[in-house]
């Protein structure tokens, strides 16, 4: 099956690419970014593809036959493109946040919340964002025993920012600092309170001298003493190859989920008090391979296909 991918040299969209590459069923049709149109996609991302394809245009990979496309562009392009695609009979994964908020339009693809019936019947699939799917993950097996707020503090590295020059960013700037970022006021929230069926969090991102990464601390009051919260979340994620349920909170660390398509969370308790600690790799399940796992799901695929190489830690 063919698939167009657009904003293809973004750092998202380079995960993309690699992961398509070595998919066992599906193949790149077209990849589309302006700004490198003409040049190999071998240069942006290291690897031999399959007759040393370039860059194309987002005009011309709009005219190219596919079964469906994945879009790592500006919420702006997505909502161009969306209608556009759908007028030729192409299904839509979005990577931006275009669609997140939209549940009539769109499916919310939190793969490791289930509804994999509804992904198998979509047509659009909205990706979730990358603070999102970590902050849900974590949350989930909580929903329902706590009292108040969730408070959640959480680190990311400069490449949730997407490619752009921006001085903020550079090495220069944010070599030996942390900083944070839309307090009380980040787009994630809603996202992640629709996820969780209305639990109230509240969520303080900082950027991390690093270059990917989400690495998160969940801090709530439970209603009651839970003694087996452990087992619940083992429970939950019982059979998800992307979420790894460590042994305890101190063994979540972001060494080992960069470059790998997991979500790691650890639990501890004492008393009423409970603290979740999650981490993932903001541009693989936090993007590009759980834009995968969706893309898998809405063309009928085992989940997994093309990411069992990726499942396990660096």
């Amino acid at each position: 099956m063919q698939i167009a991918i657009f904003g293809a040299a973004g750092y998202s969209g380079v995960e993309l690419l690699k992961l398509l590459e070595g998919h066992p069923t599906l193949r790149i049709a077209a990849a589309a970014s302006d700004a490198n149109a003409g040049k190999p996609i071998s240069a942006m991302t290291g690897l031999s593809h399959r007759g040393d394809p370039v860059f194309m245009t987002t005009a011309a990979v709009r005219e190219v036959r596919c079964e469906a496309a994945l879009l790592a562009v500006p919420p702006e392009a997505a909502q161009e493109l969306v209608p556009a695609l759908h007028a030729k009979g192409v299904r839509v994964v979005d990577l931006s946040n275009a669609y997140r908020a939209r549940p009539a339009e769109a499916h919310y693809g939190i793969t490791s919340l289930g509804s994999i019936d509804a992904a198998r019947t979509a047509s659009l699939i909205a990706n979730p964002g990358c603070y999102a799917t970590c902050a849900i993950t974590a949350a989930a097996p909580l929903v329902g025993l706590v009292e108040g707020s969730i408070a959640i503090s959480a680190g990311s590295g400069v490449t949730g920012a997407g490619r752009k020059a921006d001085e903020a960013l550079s090495l220069g700037e944010m070599y030996g600092e942390v900083r944070a970022y839309r307090v009380l006021k980040h787009q994630h929230v809603p996202e992640i309170v629709a996820a969780l069926g209305g639990q109230r969090i509240v969520l303080t991102t900082h950027l991390l001298p690093i270059a990917r990464g989400i690495f998160m601390t969940l801090t709530a009051s439970l209603a009651k003493p839970e003694p087996g919260l452990l087992q619940r979340f083992r429970d939950r994620y019982a059979g998800d190859p992307t979420v790894v349920v460590q042994p305890t909170a101190e063994d979540v660390t972001l060494r080992r989920v960069v470059g790998t398509a997991q979500c790691h969370v650890g639990v501890a308790t004492e008393e009423r008090t409970v603290v979740v600690t999650a981490a993932l790799d903001n541009l693989m399940k936090g993007a590009a391979s759980q834009a995968v796992e969706n893309l898998n799901l809405m063309l009928g695929l085992p989940r997994m296909a093309g990411l069992e190489h990726v499942a396990r830690h660096a």
